[in-house]
């Protein structure tokens, strides 16, 4: 008897080609991607200081290439259909009931409503103490009775509870919350002589907020940025790295995160952020009342992956405060109605007033100050705070405009956000908000610090740059940080107020490869199908511009192209896809995202006569479709 063994799968010729096709393809595949893959040869990502040497190393490989190029900053609209089709209304915070207790400066009390239709009140106050940023106690209770009011001595903030019998009930009314205010215990040191009267700071942060997307969303206020506090906006503003660290860092110390002592979570040395150079440290010692607000401590810029301070880092500090006032977080997670209110004040809005009360308070201040709840999850909901921040800034116009720096930022743009899949979103992830507004007595003083500064807007400049302006317009240069990548020029940190060279390009700048926005021009060749689509399209352009006056202006025909030029980003941009590990030092990368628009410059000439125009020419690659403006034509011939 025969048996017939059944044919395995794979001996089928059939199947075998597939294979074969399959697998050669999937070389083909990975060929393809390897030139715009990042090649990271000899790199441990477990360890620190392979990661430190590998970065260095790129920044040196790059500056050979770049040094001295330049960078040609991508113009985007930030109306471009590609990011506003990811827009949407967001209802305002409505926050419920009325706060009994009401705290200002250091004196807390019941505010006048309550007064007015309640009696018999008592009120329970207990200071929230900190402890570490690991730790806080609640402190005894004290009671006050009616409208007399308690004294902040041991804490900027307190937990409180009230009872009394309101009018219109024989119940009795009862209410608990969290209040604000500076306690009166807090004495600044005497500044050095000399010093007595050096300017103010205050640095406002929104967090994921790009340049594009605070013009999008912040209208009102970025109208009064611009129009009535005549801010700077860099328009090259660009980040160094992943996430809030990579921003905040530079920004307050001088120093990346890998310059300074590794104080990771995960490393388990129980090491912590109070020896690092922040720039609080320094102004302690020059006399300044300091403060830095932060509303997420749960996913704190320096706790999320770090250990934190073991003392707080600035005279007055809100981390015990919102972990008491959300419950750890809890209020959050959960999903709570009241989610983005602080009693019956929008968070955010608390975050503007307790920063303008700082403002007032008496001698040399320092503030920075972090608002995260409307734009972490959703950057949308940024729209909420357009016109209160709106009228913060004019306010801060009105009452500080003469001896304090005002710097509003974001720290990078959407990271997660369906819009980071655009090509556009990626860059605006890269160029965050950044604007300045100098105080008037500097420019007083610096005469050529405003013009600086106004130039600078237009050359790549990053955090390390805002670290070294504070200082220069704080007078404290000696701090600067004179690092210099190996083989460049300038250092890498430079005063705005200041020329900054125009030439200057990433590397120089320590701006890698992969987070960099500058775009490279190649040349587009004739035979090209855009090297002729994009000159007939200036043409057309011309011809329409000129029909109403078609009687004395003739058709314009296209004689001769010089030259056309295609604008790309990096591949580094267009391939990366997101941290490669936990800390954000290096980078995934993958297939390209896929580009919507593109941008050409070209050179034509026109007859009759002999016409020669230069001009920036779009084309949107999904509508088929050229988009020109005319203030980007120019004529360079009489």
């Amino acid at each position: 008897m025969s048996v017939t063994m059944p044919k395995r799968w794979y001996r089928s010729r059939r199947n075998q080609i597939v294979i074969i096709v399959f697998i050669a393809a999937s070389i083909i595949y990975y060929i393809s991607l390897s030139d715009s893959l990042q090649r990271e040869q000899n790199l441990d990502i477990t360890r620190r200081q392979s990661v430190i040497e590998y970065i260095e190393r790129r920044l040196e490989q790059s500056l050979r290439q770049d040094k001295g190029s330049g960078c040609e900053i991508p113009r985007l609209d930030p109306f471009s259909k590609e990011v506003t089709q990811f827009d949407k209304d967001i209802p305002k915070v409505m926050c419920l009931g009325t706060d009994w207790v009401k705290c200002y400066h250091s004196k807390c009390r019941v505010v006048p409503k309550i007064l007015s239709t309640t009696k018999d009140i008592v009120c329970s106050y207990q200071d929230i103490i900190y402890e570490s940023d690991q730790k806080y106690t609640i402190g005894p209770p004290t009671e006050v009775r009616g409208d007399n009011e308690y004294v902040l001595t041991k804490s900027d903030h307190v937990k409180v509870k009230c009872s009394g019998k309101h009018r219109d009930s024989i119940l009795p009314s009862k209410w608990t919350g969290h209040s604000i205010g500076f306690r009166s215990t807090v004495h600044p040191d005497l500044p050095p002589p000399g010093r007595e009267d050096s300017l103010n700071v205050l640095i406002l942060g929104f967090d994921s907020t790009a340049k594009n997307g605070f013009i999008r969303r912040m209208p009102k206020s970025y109208k009064v940025l611009n129009e009535i506090l005549g801010a700077t906006i860099l328009n090259g503003y660009n980040i160094v790295g992943d996430g809030t660290p990579a921003a905040l860092f530079p920004i307050l110390t001088g120093k990346t995160e890998l310059e300074l002592p590794d104080v990771r979570k995960k490393m388990k040395n129980n090491r912590t952020l109070d020896d690092m150079p922040f720039i609080f440290y320094k102004l302690k010692d020059e006399g300044y009342r300091t403060a830095y607000f932060e509303d997420m401590p749960w996913i704190g810029t320096f706790q999320y992956r770090f250990n934190g301070f073991k003392n707080q880092p600035a005279d007055h500090y809100l981390r015990a405060f919102y972990l008491e006032e959300s419950n750890s977080g809890k209020k959050w997670w959960k999903g709570s109605q009241n989610k983005y209110c602080v009693g019956d004040t929008p968070q955010y809005k608390l975050m503007l007033d307790i920063t303008d009360q700082f403002l007032r308070l008496d001698g040399k201040r320092f503030a920075f100050t972090f608002i995260a709840d409307i734009t972490h999850d959703d950057f949308n909901m940024i729209s909420i705070a357009d016109e209160d921040t709106a009228e913060y800034l004019r306010r801060f116009h009105d009452r500080y405009r003469e001896d304090t720096l005002l710097i509003v930022m974001g720290d990078h743009g959407p990271r997660y956000a369906k819009v980071r899949d655009t090509l556009q979103g990626k860059l605006e992830e890269r160029l965050p908000l950044m604007a300045i507004r100098l105080p008037e007595k500097l420019k007083k003083i610096r005469t050529e610090a405003e013009k600086n500064l106004k130039d600078n807007a237009e050359v790549l400049t990053t955090p390390h740059d805002i670290y070294a302006t504070v200082l220069d317009v704080l007078d404290l240069t000696q701090f600067t940080n004179t690092y210099r990548v190996k083989g460049a020029d300038l250092n890498r940190g430079l005063s705005l107020l200041e020329p900054i060279p125009k030439n200057r390009s990433c590397s120089e700048a320590g701006v890698e490869a992969h987070w960099c926005s500058c775009l490279s021009w190649q040349n587009v060749t004739d035979d090209d199908v855009m090297f002729r689509r994009t000159a007939a399209a200036l043409v057309d352009f011309i011809n329409h511009l000129t029909e109403e006056k078609r009687s004395v202006c003739a058709v314009r025909s296209l004689k001769s192209v010089s030259w056309v030029m295609r604008a790309r980003p990096n591949s580094g941009v267009l391939t990366f896809v997101e941290a490669r590990d936990q800390d954000g030092y290096v980078g995934k990368f993958g297939n390209k995202v896929k580009q919507t628009r593109e941008n050409y410059q070209l050179k034509i000439a026109v007859g009759p006569g002999h016409g020669i125009y230069e001009a920036l020419v779009t084309y949107v690659i999904t509508e088929d479709r050229f988009e020109i403006n005319t203030r980007e034509i120019s004529r360079t011939n009489a």
